[in-house]
């Protein structure tokens, strides 16, 4: 009887560990790095202000690295809705931004990517109206 007791201890410790890391590795870190994501697009958006409100004013090496770091941010974003398994069941549980707030954000920082660039009237509001969307959608307090 002793080692019936002692194999199944080891044997439900062992379940329980697979089961912790099948966890931790499929939603967990996922999740994490969404989090981290989104933090690193408020911090560009903080970072790169005096460029999105400023369209055409800098260098054009400033415009362009801006413009591809908005592009890649807005990439990193929408891949979280497919790293994630069962988004929606797991955002619930999180409180993470649901999948169209997703999109929208990610919609809205390929255009900020775009419109550093572009110098015309209206450019200016366009490039706010979009950075409010990315704050609004993803729950980041911009006060850029």
């Amino acid at each position: 009887m002793p080692n019936q007791n002692v194999f199944w201890t080891v044997f439900s410790g062992t379940v329980v560990y697979i089961l912790g890391q099948i966890a931790l590795k499929l939603v967990i870190e996922p999740v994490h790095d969404l989090k981290k994501t989104i933090g690193v697009i408020s911090h560009a958006l903080i970072e790169r202000a005096n460029v999105i409100y400023n369209p055409g004013v800098l260098t054009t090496d400033v415009l362009d690295e801006t413009s591809r770091e908005l592009r890649n941010l807005a990439s990193q974003l929408r891949s979280h809705l497919y790293l994630i398994p069962c988004y929606p069941v797991v955002a619930g549980v999180f409180r993470l931004p649901l999948p169209s707030e997703i999109r929208a954000a990610s919609k809205a920082l390929m255009g900020l990517s775009n419109g550093v660039h572009e110098v015309h009237e209206g450019t200016h509001r366009f490039n706010a109206t979009n950075v409010k969307t990315v704050c609004d959608s993803l729950r980041i307090y911009n006060e850029s």
